[in-house]
């Protein structure tokens, strides 16, 4: 009899034990920082050190809002985007704000939040406080996994979304969003690579009344989809690091084919260029028009023969810069891409993809004079 019981209370114990694999999954991956992470799924409390990746994170996921549970670095996030979120899911807005005073993620904050998960994401280059944020995290039990759509996002996006997808345990959907954005991205490459023109362009990164001419990329950030998208980035050669002030001298000398200034809705207060979610096309159209009727860029060619041009600049910052790629081709190769309609590629993500659409004039261009 108390054999039997023995083998009943082992049995019982072994189930018990069965159960808890099943409904507790361990992984191990690699991010974006080639950290190797065991991460425990299902992840039900995450914490994010940039608000506005949550737009990253519902590709993989329409659903991770209600995973969230602490965020830093609203500022960054797109008022009218984020609002949309709020709107379809009212408790985003009374999510707690972890910025430790300067708008980056505080250990202590975070920690007393219990995240199953935070993921980490925005800075080019080595950064030590990050490295040490992570090790603070690790030393208390938490994961952490760093994903990039900023600092190389021509190479880093697909594997950042297929991380998502891994530790979200949403692997099918990042697999699906992957071979979309593949066929969108290869499409640009292959036909480019039929090409020989390459007009030069200058990308004038945060374009600001108030700034000199002109902050632009190597071939960090945007800097790549120019070269991708079949450009000639002037700023490629001569800047060292991921960005850098050009010379107004450089840049008239240089007298690019075709200029693209980037901004957002948090440059409208210095007569910046707007664009992106919530932006009318008149909006965006009339915040070009006055970039280009600055000192030296209102000398250029460009913004007389209809080749000047205004981008959102979070398109660098999510899986949202295809959309880029694409717009690029059409303004350096309008025939040989005309059949390439932008608009009906974030339509189909709108569809496919994301649970709040993204709408809004994330691009403009002057008309020839």
């Amino acid at each position: 009899m108390k054999r039997t019981c023995l083998l009943f209370r082992i049995v019982v114990g072994l189930l018990i034990l069965t159960a808890g694999r099943a409904s507790a999954d361990e992984i191990t991956v690699t991010d974006l920082a080639g950290r190797t992470v065991t991460v425990t799924r299902p992840v039900h409390r995450i914490v994010l050190a940039e608000a506005r990746q949550l737009v990253s994170l519902s590709f993989v996921d329409k659903a991770v809002i209600e995973r969230v549970v602490g965020v830093a670095g609203i500022g960054q996030f797109d008022p009218e985007a984020r609002r949309a979120y709020e709107a379809l899911h009212p408790s985003f807005a009374s999510v707690p704000q972890l910025d430790d005073g300067s708008g980056n993620l505080s250990a202590e904050l975070t920690i007393a939040q219990e995240p199953d998960l935070v993921i980490m994401s925005g800075h080019v280059g080595p950064d030590p406080r990050r490295e040490a944020l992570m090790d603070t995290f690790a030393a208390a039990g938490i994961a952490t996994v760093f994903i990039d759509f900023r600092a190389d996002p021509y190479d880093n996006t697909i594997p950042s979304v297929a991380l998502l997808g891994r530790v979200l345990g949403t692997e099918a959907t990042a697999s699906e969003f992957v071979d979309f954005y593949r066929e969108h991205r290869q499409r640009v490459v292959e036909r480019v690579a039929t090409l020989s023109d390459r007009p030069t362009v200058l990308l004038h990164m945060q374009a600001s009344g108030e700034d000199r001419c002109c902050t632009s990329p190597s071939s960090a950030n945007l800097g790549r989809f120019i070269r991708e998208a079949g450009g000639t980035n002037i700023g490629e050669n001569v800047v060292r690091g991921a960005f850098a002030q050009l010379t107004p001298e450089y840049v008239l000398a240089q007298d690019p084919d075709i200029y693209i200034g980037t901004g957002g809705r948090h440059l409208a207060n210095s007569n910046g260029i707007v664009a992106g979610p919530g932006i009318s096309e008149t909006e965006a159209l009339s915040s070009l028009r006055a970039i280009a009727a600055m000192p030296v860029l209102s000398e250029l060619s460009a913004m007389h023969n209809g080749r000047a041009h205004g981008l959102w600049h979070n398109f660098t910052n999510s899986p949202l810069n295809i959309v880029a790629l694409e717009v690029m081709a059409t303004w350096f190769h309008p025939e040989a891409f005309s059949d390439l309609d932008p608009n009906e590629t974030v339509r189909e993500i709108n569809t496919r993809f994301l649970p709040v659409p993204f709408e809004g004039a994330a691009w403009a261009s002057l008309p020839k004079e």
